[in-house]
């Protein structure tokens, strides 16, 4: 989440522009490791390790290295190890905007440090609490009727997005009171304790680009393939939060079919949120009423 959170300081405050950001995130798809190619490339796992915790990441809400040392791949130590390596997508960032020229040294090194100030971050093993805080300041959620939940259900989708899709994004925007509109998406409702109503889409690109990442293969259309690609990332994003909800709270959820629509016009009343994401390969919209 750093990346975003940073790249968002960096608008906020003018240092950059929306297009200067996003050239530099399709720079660092090309160059920032994940955590299991590192952890590869240490000697610490082999490649059939890293697909194991990959693949049990589809049905457990947890980061990789904590999975990691639950499966005796790696140890704690070599987990903070690895994430210290990873949490360079800062300087990758940066060292990608200089490299455009679109800042230079010494702004970056200013840059990073006042928002360091600005958030208390440091490299600790706090950090990613810290963070998510900022994230539900940023999105407005803290704010928001039901805030702890649409905070659990936002946060859990960016954590899904960077491990499924790649962390190459920015947020375009938060929209509440609103009619959303998505030239494609997918759409599913949580049922039972919790009611809900989600939908994942966007721009015909941006529909087509999550497919792609998801599936990891090269799409080009919107046929029945890409648009069960979408439908099984939200799913596992709904089935994710229902198992959390299960085993933190006690609450159980439902989840009905995932139905795929065109031209979805859907409306954001006070107490739901749409959120804008703009990816390399487009852009995407996540919008969710608790009803």
């Amino acid at each position: 989440m750093y990346t975003q959170l940073f790249g968002h300081y960096l608008l906020n405050n003018k240092i950059i522009d929306a297009d200067e950001l996003s050239a530099a995130l399709t720079a660092m798809t090309r160059i920032k490791p994940k955590l299991g190619a590192i952890a590869i490339d240490a000697g610490y796992m082999t490649a059939a390790q890293v697909d194991e915790v990959h693949e049990a990441q589809h049905t457990v809400d947890k980061r990789f290295g904590d999975l990691a040392v639950e499966k005796g791949f790696l140890t704690e130590d070599q987990t903070f190890e690895l994430l210290a390596r990873q949490k360079n997508s800062n300087l990758v960032l940066g060292q990608a905007l200089i490299d455009f020229g679109f800042i230079t040294n010494q702004q970056f090194e200013n840059a990073l440090s006042d928002y360091k100030r600005r958030t208390s971050l440091i490299d600790g093993k706090d950090d990613e609490e810290r963070m998510e805080k900022e994230m539900i300041q940023v999105l407005g959620i803290d704010n928001m009727p039901d805030s702890d939940f649409y905070a659990e259900y936002i946060l859990l989708f960016i954590r899904n997005l960077i491990r499924f899709l790649g962390d190459d994004f920015s947020f375009a925007g938060v929209s509440r009171n609103v009619t959303v509109s998505m030239n494609y998406a997918s759409c599913q409702e949580l049922t039972g304790e919790i009611s809900a109503k989600v939908a994942l889409g966007g721009t015909e690109r941006g529909f087509i680009g999550i497919a792609a990442r998801y599936a990891g293969e090269n799409l080009v259309e919107t046929d029945g393939y890409t648009k069960a690609c979408v439908g099984e990332l939200l799913n596992l994003q709904n089935g994710l939060f229902a198992v959390n909800a299960s085993n933190d709270k006690g609450i159980e959820l439902e989840l009905t079919p995932q139905t795929s629509e065109e031209k979805l016009m859907m409306n954001i009343p006070e107490n739901g949120i749409a959120v804008t994401l703009s990816f390399s390969f487009g852009e995407i919209k996540i919008a969710v009423v608790k009803q």
